[in-house]
């Protein structure tokens, strides 16, 4: 499992393949603290990954992995729900109650983001 395509299929708006591959992150019982940082994305990539890693991990009562620490936020929003910047009302409750570790690197998404039953 490489977190390139995990950050791809979000960036893409492909919101299956992403969850898919939370879900067998979480039948692997991934240890998120030994995440390796991605090869090859650009800065909104890196904000992205840093702040998926740091929201799954906390989500599963783990330590991040220490290279978030060093990824910066997004230089402007970037939205992982293709409807958010066109829709005020989810937008907002993106910006408002989106996952904290997303928000703080300028990342937005739902409250219950990548969340599977």
């Amino acid at each position: 499992m490489k977190l390139d395509d995990l950050v791809s299929a979000l960036l893409s708006y492909d919101t299956l393949t992403a969850r898919q591959w939370v879900a067998d992150a979480w039948r692997e019982s991934i240890s998120w603290s030994s995440v390796p940082p991605p090869q090859g994305l650009d800065a909104v990539g890196m904000a992205v990954a840093a702040g998926v890693v740091e929201m799954l991990a906390e989500r599963t009562g783990q330590p991040f992995p220490t290279w978030t620490a060093k990824v910066p936020p997004a230089r402007d929003p970037v939205f992982l729900v293709r409807f958010a910047t066109s829709m005020p009302r989810l937008r907002a409750l993106c910006e408002r109650e989106g996952p904290e570790p997303l928000r703080r690197r300028q990342v937005m998404a739902p409250p219950d983001f990548l969340t599977f039953a």
